[in-house]
C-alpha cells in the first residue's frame, strides 16, 4: 500500500493511498503509514499496473511530484495522449488523443464535474495538484461508468482518510520574467482513532502568467507586405484557496465514508492592446489602444456520502452527492476616444469606456447510486446498478455599450446579446455489468448501461429582425423539451499471457451530449469569426461512437514498463456548423477602405447553425515507456518517454472536402529522465514534451496552431530526514505560440482575402518549494 511520506528507500513519495476501505473491514485493520521520514534518492515512480479489466492508466502523484505542478493540468501534460490547445502555460481545457476538450469527461473521485462554460467542458486547471493522490485516464468506460468521453475520461482522485498517520506542509514561491513573485502554501494532516479516520487539507496558491503576444495582418494579393500590426500585453494573476477532507467511519459490518472539497478562485485578467500605423513595410507611430479587464470569481464544491455494506453474498452502495459551481464574469473594455462625426480616432490616450459584460452562472448536480454486487470475489461476479443525476444551469448575460468618452453616462443594455437561459437536465442510468474468471489469466468484462436523458430548456433569444437586419428589442421568449434514450454496451479482455506480459482488448459505446450554447435557439452575431453569426439548434442529436482499444503491457525489470495500444472511434451524428444563407440576417461589422481611410459598414452575417452532419472517424496509437536503467548498470538513472500519434477523418460542411479534426495535432511526445545522486541525498532531472501542428476550420477562417517544446527541470535535496528542498523551472527554451488565421471572403466563392500571423510568449518560471513532514 503506498503512503504519503515513505520511509523505504524507493524514493520520494508523496502521496496517499488511493485503495479503498472495503466493507468488513476496520479502519485499524489498514495499513496506515506514519509522515516522519523522507528518503531523497534517484528512483522514477512508474505508472502503475492497473488491476482493472478496462483500460486504464494510472499515475500517483509522486509520479508528477517532482516537477511541481500548481494544477491537475500542468501535471497532465506528461501523460500519453494529453494536450492542451490553451495560452501558454496555461493547461485548463484537456484534449485526450487530440480530441476537442469536449470529448474528454472529467472527473473527480469517479464523479462527473460541472465547469464555467456552456460547453460542459471543466478545467482541469481548477484541480490544485496538492490535493491529488492519482490521476487516472479512463481510455474505455464499463458499464458502470458514464458513458461520456468518446475521447476518454480523466479522473483525479483526491487524497483520502485511512492510510496516513502525520502531517505535511509546504511552502513555495516562484517568479516569473516580469520580476514578479508569487507564493503558495499547503498544510494537511491524517489519522485514525478507533474505528474512525480523517483527513484534512489546506492549500493556497497564488497564479501570474503574464504574456506578450505580436499579431501581424498581410492582404491575400500580397503577402510579403506587411498590412496590420498589433501587440497585447495579457496577464493573468489570481489566487486559489482549496479544501480537501475526508471522515470514514465504521458502521455495524459496512464503512461510511463522507468527503469533499471547496476551490475558491479570485483572478484578474487584464489586457493591453495597441495598434500601429503601418506604411511601406514599416511599423510606424501608434494609433489605437484598447484594454479589457476581466475579474474572475469561481467557487467549485462538492460533498459526497458512500456507504457500503456486505449483503448476503454480496456487497450494497449507497452513495448521494452534490456538486455545485459559481461563476462571476465582470469584463470592461476601453479604447482610444473617437470623433463623434467621423468615428476616426482622435488620439490613442485618454480612453474611454466602450463596454461592460457581466456573466453569472450558477451550475448545480444532485446525484446519487444504488448498486449491488454479488460474489465480488468469484469466479462470476454480477453488478447490478442505477445512477441519477438532476442538473440545473442558471446562466445570466448583461451586455452594456457606451461610446468612447472618458466619463459616459450609465451604459443601457444592449438585448442583442443579452440573454438568460435555464437548463434542466434529468438523467436516469441503469446498468448490469459481469465479471468472467473462468479460466487462470484471463478475465472477460460485459456490461450493458441504459442512459435515460431528459432535458428543459427555456429563456431569451434574438430571433425577429427589424428591415435593417438587426435583432429586434424585444427578445423573443423560448422553451425547449428533449428526451433522449442510448443502450450502450461494452466488453473489456484482460490477458496475462505471461507473468511480464498483459494484453488487453475493449469495445464500448460511448457519447457526446451538444454543448447548452448548441442547444439554444439564438443568434450570436461576429462568432466564430466577424463575418458570421451563429444560431442553436434545439434539435440536435447526441453525438455516439462505437470505440476499439487493442494494447499490452510489457514489464521490463522490478518496475519498468512498456505499453503499446491502438485506438479507433466509429463517430455518429457528428455535429459541426452548417452554412444556413444570407437573408434576413443581422448585420456584421466589417471595414472597407474608402479614399485611404478604412470606413467601417454593415454588411450581411453569414449564418451558421448547429448541425448532425453524419459519420466521423478518430484513430491513433499510444506508446509509453518508463524504466530504471538497471540492466546498463545504472540503478540511479530513470528514463521516462511517451509518443502518440493521431488522426481522424470527417467532410468539411462548407467544401465538401475530408478534413482533420478541430485541434488535433498529428502527434504528441514526451521524453524525459530523472538521476539520482544518493552520496548527495540528492536528484536532479528534465522534461521535454512537444506536440504536432494542428488546424481548426471556421467557415471563413482556416486556423493553424503550432507549439515549440516545453523543457522543465528540477532539483531536490533532502535538509533532513523529513524535510526536502526542491527547485524547479518551467519553459527554460522560452517557447513560443504560432498562430496563423487565413481568412476567406464568406460568400459564395470564398476568395482568400488575408492572413494573420500571431506570435506569443510567456517567459521562464522558476519555483522554489520545501516540504516537510511531522
Amino acid at each position: 500500500m503506498r503512503n504519503l511520506y515513505a520511509c523505504s528507500k524507493r524514493g520520494l513519495l508523496l502521496s496517499v493511498s488511493l485503495c479503498a476501505l472495503t466493507c468488513g473491514e476496520t479502519v485499524l485493520a489498514q495499513e496506515v503509514q506514519t509522515t516522519d521520514e523522507l528518503v531523497v534518492y534517484g528512483t522514477i515512480v512508474t505508472r502503475n499496473r492497473t488491476d482493472t479489466v478496462a483500460p486504464v492508466l494510472n499515475y500517483d502523484l509522486e509520479y508528477f511530484q517532482r516537477f511541481e505542478p500548481i494544477s491537475a493540468g500542468d501535471a497532465l501534460k506528461r501523460v500519453p495522449g494529453v494536450s492542451f490547445s490553451s495560452d501558454m502555460l496555461e493547461y485548463d481545457q484537456v484534449q485526450l488523443r487530440g480530441l476537442p476538450s469536449t470529448y474528454a469527461q472529467v472527473q473527480i473521485n469517479g464523479q462527473n464535474m460541472t465547469g464555467a462554460g456552456n460547453d460542459r467542458v471543466f478545467f482541469v486547471d481548477r484541480i490544485p495538484a496538492e490535493l491529488i493522490d492519482s490521476i487516472e485516464i479512463i481510455r474505455s468506460p464499463s458499464a458502470d461508468q458514464s458513458s461520456e468521453g468518446i475521447g476518454g475520461t480523466v479522473n483525479a482522485n483526491l487524497k483520502r482518510a485511512g492510510q496516513i498517520k502525520g502531517g505535511w506542509v509546504r511552502g513555495s514561491g516562484f517568479g516569473v520574467e516580469d520580476d514578479e513573485l508569487r507564493g503558495a502554501g499547503s498544510v494537511g494532516y491524517g489519522d485514525t482513532i478507533g474505528d474512525t479516520s480523517y483527513l484534512f487539507s489546506v492549500d493556497v496558491q497564488q497564479r501570474r502568467n503574464p504574456k506578450f503576444k505580436t499579431s501581424s495582418t498581410f492582404e491575400a494579393d500580397a503577402l510579403d507586405e506587411l498590412d496590420g500590426f498589433e501587440t497585447q500585453a495579457d496577464t493573468r494573476d489570481g489566487v486559489d484557496y482549496a479544501f480537501n477532507g475526508e471522515v470514514a467511519q465504521k458502521m455495524g459490518d459496512g464503512l461510511l465514508r463522507l468527503y469533499g472539497f471547496y476551490v475558491l478562485t479570485d483572478r484578474d485578467e487584464d489586457e493591453f492592446t495597441s495598434t500601429f500605423d503601418v506604411d511601406n513595410n514599416i511599423v510606424g507611430d501608434l494609433e489605437e489602444v484598447e484594454t479589457q479587464h476581466e475579474g474572475i470569481a469561481q467557487q467549485n464544491m462538492s460533498i459526497v456520502g458512500d456507504y457500503k455494506v456486505p449483503v448476503g453474498s454480496g456487497e450494497a452502495q449507497v452513495l448521494l452527492g452534490y456538486n455545485r459551481f459559481i461563476d462571476n464574469l465582470d469584463t470592461q473594455e476601453r479604447g482610444s476616444l473617437e470623433d463623434d462625426n467621423t468615428g476616426d480616432i482622435i488620439a490613442p490616450l485618454p480612453l474611454g469606456l466602450t463596454g461592460i459584460e457581466k456573466v453569472d452562472t450558477l451550475d448545480q448536480d444532485w446525484f446519487g447510486t444504488l448498486a449491488y454486487t454479488l460474489n465480488p470475489a468469484s469466479i462470476v461476479s454480477i453488478k447490478v446498478g442505477v445512477d441519477g443525476r438532476v442538473k440545473t444551469r442558471d446562466f445570466r448575460q448583461s451586455v452594456f455599450e457606451a461610446d468612447p468618452i472618458v466619463n459616459p453616462d450609465p451604459p443601457e443594455a444592449d438585448p442583442e446579446i443579452s440573454g438568460r437561459f435555464d437548463i434542466e437536465e434529468r438523467r436516469v442510468d441503469p446498468y448490469i455489468k459481469a465479471t468472467w474468471n473462468f479460466v487462470p489469466g484471463l478475465t472477460i468484462e460485459t456490461g450493458l448501461r441504459y442512459e435515460h436523458t431528459r432535458r428543459d430548456m427555456s429563456g431569451t433569444a434574438a430571433r425577429g429582425f427589424d428591415d435593417n437586419g438587426d435583432p429586434e428589442v424585444e427578445q423573443a421568449p423560448f422553451a425547449v423539451e428533449r428526451t433522449e434514450d442510448e443502450l450502450n454496451p461494452s466488453a473489456h479482455i484482460r490477458y496475462a499471457l505471461t507473468e511480464t506480459t498483459l494484453l488487453r482488448f475493449s469495445v464500448a459505446r460511448t457519447v457526446l451530449r451538444p454543448s447548452f450554447d448548441m442547444l439554444t435557439p439564438s443568434t450570436d452575431t461576429e462568432e466564430p469569426t466577424d463575418l458570421t453569426a451563429v444560431r442553436g439548434n434545439p434539435n440536435l442529436d447526441q453525438e455516439t461512437a462505437w470505440g476499439i482499444d487493442v494494447g499490452f503491457d510489457q514489464k521490463i525489470g522490478d518496475r519498468g514498463i512498456f505499453g503499446f495500444n491502438f485506438f479507433n472511434r466509429d463517430i455518429r451524428n457528428k455535429i459541426e456548423l452548417r452554412p444556413n444563407g444570407f437573408t434576413d440576417l443581422p448585420h456584421c461589422e466589417d471595414e472597407i477602405e474608402v479614399n485611404g481611410q478604412d470606413v467601417e459598414v454593415d454588411v450581411p452575417c453569414a449564418v451558421l447553425q448547429y448541425s448532425n452532419l453524419g459519420d466521423a472517424r478518430a484513430w491513433g496509437i499510444e506508446v509509453d515507456l518508463d524504466m530504471p536503467l538497471t540492466m546498463l548498470g545504472l540503478p540511479d538513472t530513470s528514463i521516462f518517454a511517451n509518443y502518440t500519434w493521431l488522426n481522424s477523418e470527417l467532410v468539411d460542411p462548407v467544401t465538401g472536402e475530408k478534413r482533420s479534426f478541430r485541434d488535433q495535432p498529428d502527434y504528441i511526445f514526451n521524453v524525459g529522465f530523472i538521476q539520482g545522486i544518493p552520496a548527495w541525498n540528492s536528484a536532479f532531472g528534465a522534461s521535454y514534451q512537444k506536440r504536432g501542428k494542428s488546424f481548426a476550420y471556421d467557415f471563413a477562417e482556416i486556423q493553424s496552431l503550432d507549439y515549440d517544446g516545453n523543457l522543465e527541470a528540477f532539483w531536490e535535496t533532502r535538509l533532513s530526514k523529513s524535510t526536502v528542498v526542491r527547485f524547479t523551472g518551467t519553459n527554460l527554451l522560452d517557447a513560443e505560440k504560432l498562430e496563423t488565421v487565413d481568412g476567406y471572403d464568406p460568400d459564395l466563392e470564398g476568395d482568400f482575402a488575408e492572413r494573420e500571423i500571431e506570435r506569443e510568449k510567456s517567459g521562464r518560471l522558476f519555483l522554489m518549494t520545501v516540504r516537510s513532514a511531522f
